[in-house]
């Protein structure tokens, strides 16, 4: 097995699972682990047997690490950034920045300056899936679900990962209608401590449709896509993709092997991918036009209305 790569981490005590799985791929290994919380920090950094880190702006700037990983919820703030675009290493991040959408597309790189992980465009399954979409025809519905624990993800997060599957399949909608709902409400100007569950309607061009739930109340990590096309019927997980077609014909890919379900599994992998840059560059301006998707069911949930899609 080739040599793990470095990783420097930020993250919350709750995650220490999804740290220790994500090493236990043999693919990664920490040079230092870092946490908003300083008691945070020290358990975890006991935990994993390595250095503890106190500032994280100071970890990012640093080039004693192949990439750095910033799982805490709510960390990617403006200082976190400012420190990403002076560093020389490669960052990836778990969780989204807590300011408003429309602050962040004053940014130049959209206030995303790392790549999301784990990114269900990046994950075995869908890479899997690209021959099966290719024969589908033209997509007419999709239905994307992607639940999670509370230590594994946060909605925002995944609401911002089916989006860019459903732009990258079907474009940008036209229209769309979102709720959310759990304990605590949507704030109208709060996005830090997001949490609960969103729903969303999306009417797209070419009398296409897609749904989306998301959710970091589901305990457990699951990802899963139906795809339906003039050609039949794809559906898709982390592992695996099955496709059917309208004659009943079905074939799967090789599945992985179990343990790439885990988020932490996952981030383990596409981190690998990231270093390696074997994954093809999203067009100009594509984090801008899913962040604008976020916004506008954010805006729907408040509104209680159907919201319009302004392109950028």
């Amino acid at each position: 097995m080739s040599t793990p790569l470095q990783v420097t981490a930020w993250a919350d005590a709750n995650q220490l699972k999804m740290l220790e799985r994500a090493r236990a791929t043999g693919l990664i290994d920490y040079t230092g682990i870092g946490s908003p919380d300083a008691d945070a920090a020290i358990e975890l950094a006991r935990a994993l047997d390595v250095p503890r880190l106190d500032d994280l702006r100071s970890a990012l700037i640093d080039d004693e690490h192949d990439i750095a990983w910033i799982a805490a919820r709510d960390a990617m703030d403006a200082d976190a950034r400012t420190a990403i675009r002076a560093g020389t290493r490669p960052v990836a991040t778990s969780t989204l920045p807590p300011e408003q959408v429309l602050q962040l597309l004053e940014e130049d790189d959209s206030g995303l300056p790392a790549e999301l992980v784990p990114q269900m465009r990046q994950s075995p399954g869908f890479l899997s899936a690209t021959g099966a979409l290719a024969e589908l025809g033209h997509i007419e519905c999709i239905h994307i679900s992607m639940t999670s624990g509370q230590e594994q993800s946060s909605p925002w997060a995944r609401l911002y990962d089916a989006m860019d599957i459903a732009l990258h399949l079907l474009g940008e909608p036209d229209e769309l209608f979102a709720v959310h709902a759990g304990p605590r409400p949507i704030q109208p100007d709060v996005l830090a401590g997001l949490d609960g569950h969103f729903s969303v309607a999306m009417r797209c061009p070419n009398r296409s449709t897609a749904t989306i739930v998301v959710s970091d109340g589901g305990g457990t990590w699951d990802r899963r896509l139906l795809i339906l096309g003039a050609e039949g019927r794809v559906i898709v997980d982390d592992c695996t993709a099955h496709w059917t077609t309208r004659d009943g014909t079905s074939a799967e890919s090789e599945p992985q092997p179990a343990d790439a379900v885990d988020a932490g599994q996952l981030i383990a992998r596409q981190l690998q991918r990231i270093v390696d840059q074997v994954a093809e560059p999203d067009p100009p301006g594509t984090k801008a036009r899913v962040l604008q998707l976020c916004d506008t069911a954010r805006l729907s949930c408040l509104t209680g209305q159907a919201e319009t899609v302004n392109s950028l």
